[in-house]
């Protein structure tokens, strides 16, 4: 029984953290928005690959230093008989967006209870109640271990009705209020917790010299 139990669980999780991949993952070109001539870009996808860092996200050693250089200038890694090349290419100031967000599964409760539930988070987070611990006790995904924070995204990377519903600029600071995506029953109360924000980001070409 326990094990039936701890399959089922497992299931319902891979569902959510699937669902949620989907909200944020959409398919977009990222190369597109630093404006590289279409000939140039095919010409460096066809010599390496082709990586972009942002500066919020990616903070290692290596990431700093390529971070340091201009456009044109090169790292490079010895690698045994080889030399990786690293060139920047491009550099941007990107705007990026950010929420915080309680997810809950259509799949398991009815739109009604689902409302109900959203109406009284709503009110107790307006009250004395902390958005991010009510994410954190009432999310069904595993962002609500962040307090449903999404992290720093780009508008082309969320799913087209949400974004539409929770970037719009008739939102104010710390509103909360709900988004329905009803097709895939997922619905959501969402607080709008910072302001847009550029974001540098570098289009990194690798390559590799023996």
């Amino acid at each position: 029984m326990l094990k039936k139990i701890f399959f089922i669980f497992i299931l319902l999780l891979s569902f959510n953290l699937t669902a949620q991949r989907a909200l944020f993952n959409q398919n977009f070109d990222e190369f597109s928005e630093f404006d590289i001539p279409e000939n140039e870009l095919k010409q460096y996808k066809s010599e390496g690959k082709l990586t972009i860092f942002n500066v919020e996200k990616h903070s290692t050693s290596l990431a700093k230093k390529l971070f340091d250089l201009k456009v044109g200038k090169t790292y490079e890694i010895k690698k045994g008989t080889f030399t990786k090349v690293l060139k920047v290419v491009a550099s941007k100031e990107i705007e990026h967006y950010r929420i915080n967000y309680i997810f809950l599964d259509g799949n398991k409760f009815t739109y009604d209870k689902i409302d109900k539930l959203r109406d009284k988070l709503k009110n107790m987070a307006g009250g004395r109640y902390d958005f991010k611990g009510l994410a954190k006790q009432y999310s069904m995904d595993m962002n609500r271990n962040r307090g449903g924070d999404s992290g720093w995204f780009k508008e082309g990377r969320i799913h087209e009705d949400f974004r539409n519903a929770a970037l719009s600029k008739m939102r104010n600071a710390n509103e909360i209020f709900k988004i329905d995506l009803e097709n895939e029953k997922w619905f959501y109360l969402v607080k709008k917790t910072y302001s847009p924000r550029k974001i540098r980001e570098i289009v990194v070409l690798e390559t590799e010299v023996r």
